[in-house]
Order: structure tokens, then C-alpha cells, then sequence
């Protein structure tokens, strides 16, 4: 097992004595192993250690795929949301800046106790690094405060800076097309997309997107319809209780 991000632990190796369960909508359930030396199994909500002081939930179980052969399970956290993808851009930056590939774990719109700001999770680490990394957030000018939601993660919590407020609001209620077209470039920028890739599609209304959706939902849609789904409050503001770790180890 091996982490691969704040978000993804990946189990590879020898995968022929494992089995899957899966839920009616074809969602794995549960993950079981059996081998001379050992067995486990993995069920959703689990908790297991790939590192002896870095615990991990497991909300998902994906296979990975090469060329048709199965080569690991990815053991997901979470997936990344829509807030990670629209909202965190407005912070500035880049995905390298924000350790997307290491630490981070999700992006929110509100927490229990913060509202009309962009909250971002992160897998705690004691790394001299990660040390570093909170201290230039702590000192960014939007900067609200900071919070430890268990012993595992940490929280930052930032106002929403008043340059991109109307963009974040067509975002909220899910005006995609709407955000300010500077806006809508730097948010590709940050994550390095390119602009005729699906996320430029829905920023920027793509006609083949829309026919594309038309074809696969037998609907016609409005010209000016937005292409992607209003941002999902259960995934877009933090819940605890998802991310917190369970007292049920797999070791």
C-alpha cells in the first residue's frame, strides 16, 4: 500500500487471490485478499495505516487499468470536487504551490463554523516542509484562520478575495459561464488544463460538449444551459464526520 496523495493510497502488487463486492449501482463495497502468508479485507469506511503514524480512511475502492489488466486498487479518501476544481484558482497560484499532489485533500465553500470563504483540507505532516508550506498560508492577505478538525488534518480558512467575489458567486449557483473570462483562464492555468479540454468546455459553453450531452441524455438543451451541475452541497461543504478517522483499523 502505498500513498500516492493526501487522498489516494494504492494497493498493487500480486492481485489475483482478490475479490471485490459491489454495491447495486456497481460501486465497490468491499476488497478481500487471501494469500498463504496473509488476508485481509478492505470495506468502505475502513481505516487503514500504509504508514505507522499516517492513518486513511477509505471512502471509495477504484481498480486501475492497463491496457484491459487490472494493476492496483486505488483506496480513495475522496474524490476531488468541484470546489477544488472552480473555487481554489481564486486563491491564486498553482496546483504545484498548493502541494495538490502531496497533501491536499479537498476544497470547500463552508465548515461548520465558516461560511463565504474557500476552506481548504490538508493531511497533516510534521515534514520540515509542510512546516513551511503552513506558514506561507498563514501569511496570505485573505488568510482567516486555521484549525486542526482532528489529530490527522489541518484546515485553512480564507475570505473570498474581493477581486474574484461575483466570479465566486456565478460558481456557488453554478454559473459556470458566467465567471469572468480572466478568471475562467487562470482557473485553467492553475490546474495546467488546456482550454479545449472539458473543463474550458463548460467554462466556455462548447457547442460539442453540448451536443455531446444532448446525445447522451436524448435531450435538447438551451443555448445559454450551463454544462455541468450545480455544485453539490453535501460534497462542496465540509462534513467531519466523511474525512475523520475511524477507530476500525486495518493494519
Amino acid at each position: 500500500m502505498t500513498p500516492q496523495n493526501g487522498r489516494t493510497v494504492r494497493l498493487t502488487g500480486d492481485l489475483t487471490n482478490c475479490t471485490t463486492i459491489q454495491e447495486d449501482n456497481g460501486e465497490i463495497n468491499s476488497l478481500t485478499c487471501i494469500y498463504d502468508d496473509c488476508d485481509f479485507t478492505i470495506t468502505v469506511g475502513d481505516t487503514i495505516r500504509p504508514k505507522p503514524k499516517s492513518p486513511h480512511k477509505v471512502n471509495y475502492i477504484v481498480p486501475g487499468y492497463h491496457e484491459e489488466r487490472l494493476v492496483c486498487y486505488d483506496l480513495l479518501n475522496c474524490h476531488v470536487n468541484s470546489t477544488s476544481i472552480f473555487a481554489l484558482p481564486f486563491l491564486g497560484g498553482s496546483r504545484k504551490l498548493f502541494m495538490w499532489d502531496k497533501l491536499f485533500i479537498n476544497a470547500f465553500i463552508e465548515t461548520p463554523d465558516h461560511v463565504n470563504c474557500i476552506a481548504l483540507l490538508y493531511r497533516y505532516s510534521g515534514d520540515s516542509l509542510f512546516l513551511k508550506f503552513e506558514a506561507a498560508l498563514c501569511s496570505f492577505g485573505n488568510f482567516r484562520c486555521k484549525y486542526d478538525p482532528d489529530p490527522y488534518h489541518v484546515m485553512f480558512v480564507f475570505d473570498i478575495p474581493k477581486k474574484c467575489q461575483q466570479s465566486f458567486k456565478h460558481y456557488i449557483n453554478g454559473r459556470y459561464s458566467q465567471i469572468d473570462d480572466l478568471w475562467k483562464l487562470k482557473i485553467l492555468e492553475f490546474h495546467d488544463f488546456d482550454i479545449d479540454g472539458h473543463t474550458g468546455k463548460i467554462l466556455f459553453q462548447s457547442d460539442t460538449l453540448r451536443r455531446k450531452m444532448e446525445s447522451d441524455l436524448d435531450v435538447t438543451l438551451p443555448s445559454d444551459s450551463e454544462l455541468h451541475s450545480k455544485p453539490d452541497e453535501r460534497k462542496e461543504i465540509f462534513n467531519s464526520e466523511y474525512y475523520s478517522i475511524k477507530t476500525k483499523e486495518l493494519r
